[in-house]
């Protein structure tokens, strides 16, 4: 019995999306503007330049344990105890010949000592110790600079700072640190369908729910967002936002960046600027508006529809801003491969994102299921899911208990989805 023949969705103008995201990258100027701020400050910034460290870590030789320290080479498993070295209060720093000292973990290890035993495997008695099991020569010693030497390079250029590299910085005296300038990402949302969230919606509005989702996908600690609201569907209206937008680095609108006749996006920024509509080959988000202001400032249209908007953002959006930033994260995420439950579908042409709940399974492969239905409009499909069920591009979807590609949102670095 034949098949039903799946209608194609493709298009052969639609641009791929690695190829979308390559020509934005190649038309992005990163930003040079530096700026030092604390390193209590500094989570989340961009490390302006290869950092080195200008000591080393440990400065002295010092325990790993609580226990006590000798000299290895003096043989045999008794040994007079002559002081004690404490973390912070260093005793003597020679021994002579069959002494030890007492030792806590991160204090000095005495010059003539070269081994640490652990407090577990010895006998003290009186001022004589004896070792009960004896450790390798150099056990429990932390050499000067076994963390990091001086002018060892700690943290490369383009770093995202977290909190690891903080207590890095820390622990190496370093107070401040040469970062990017934050970047201003002006956002504003298109429609005269559209109200603020607090209003009451009037015959044929609905809520305006982008700016809300965009703000918290795109802003962090080194990116600003300035609010510019709602904009009305008229030309005159779009040409005073962008000119309330002049400072900014970047602009990003959501709807109006489709072939209706209100618009008018492409041509208020066409008339000063350059700028393209492209159909990408992905679903949710086929059209994107991408191109400059006059003034050089970078310019994204997303679609109005909530979740396509969102992804256009995490595929498009977020990368190019890393890159402004000089980020050394690139467009790659990481991705899982899960076992299928339930059945998808969709129709060739389009690599398609359907949200999903992504679970464990102890000894096995990760288990994926879509969180229902997938319109573009469905927002809780978004706030239910943790990942994106990615079904290439010729593909008629996936049969239950199949493998499949998935994106966990938290493989798209900040992304707070």
């Amino acid at each position: 019995m034949n098949q039903p023949r799946v209608e194609d969705d493709g298009d052969p103008t639609a641009m791929s999306i690695g190829a979308a995201q390559a020509r934005i990258l190649e038309a992005i100027t990163p930003v040079t503007d530096l700026e030092s701020v604390s390193t209590r400050d500094a989570r989340g910034r961009v490390l302006a330049a290869d950092l080195r460290s200008p000591i080393d870590v440990p400065r002295f030789r010092a325990s790993a344990m609580d226990g006590y320290a000798f000299r290895h080479g003096d043989g045999g498993n008794a040994r007079r105890l002559v002081g004690r070295s404490l973390a912070g209060h260093p005793g003597a720093n020679t021994l002579s010949t069959g002494d030890c000292l007492r030792i806590t973990t991160g204090a000095r290890v005495p010059d003539d000592a070269d081994t640490v035993v652990q407090q577990e495997n010895v006998i003290v008695e009186g001022e004589t110790l004896r070792v009960t099991t004896m450790p390798e020569r150099g056990m429990n010693v932390r050499d000067v600079g076994s963390d990091s030497a001086y002018d060892a390079l700690l943290i490369p250029g383009g770093t995202r700072l977290a909190a690891a590299d903080l207590g890095v910085l820390a622990a190496h005296g370093i107070v401040t640190v040469e970062v990017i300038r934050k970047l201003r990402v002006a956002l504003f949302s298109t429609g005269d369908e559209l109200v603020e969230a607090g209003a009451t919606p009037g015959e044929g509005q609905i809520h305006d729910a982008n700016r809300a989702l965009l703000h918290a996908l795109l802003g962090d600690a080194a990116i600003e967002i300035d609010d510019l609201g709602i904009c009305p569907d008229t030309p005159s209206a779009l040409a005073k936002t962008l000119e309330a937008a002049r400072e900014a680095d970047a602009l990003v609108s959501s709807g109006g960046v489709s072939v209706g006749e209100a618009d008018h996006v492409r041509d208020v920024l066409g008339a000063n600027g350059d700028v393209a509509l492209w159909k990408i080959a992905m679903k949710p988000g086929r059209p994107l508006t991408f191109g400059s202001t006059g003034i050089g400032q970078i310019f994204f249209g997303l679609p109005g529809n909530p979740v396509s908007a969102a992804l256009t953002a995490l595929l498009f959006v977020r990368p190019a801003l890393e890159r402004m930033l000089g980020a050394s994260a690139g467009t790659a995420h990481a991705t899982v491969t899960a076992i299928l439950d339930g059945s998808l579908h969709k129709r060739p042409g389009r690599v398609e994102f359907q949200r999903g709940v992504l679970s464990t399974v102890q000894g096995s492969l990760p288990r994926v299921a879509t969180t229902g239905a997938q319109d573009s409009h469905i927002l809780v499909s978004l706030q239910r899911a943790n990942c994106l069920i990615e079904l290439p591009i010729g593909s008629a979807g996936a049969k239950d208990g199949e493998k499949v590609t998935v994106h966990p949102f938290t493989g798209f670095g900040h992304s707070p989805l």
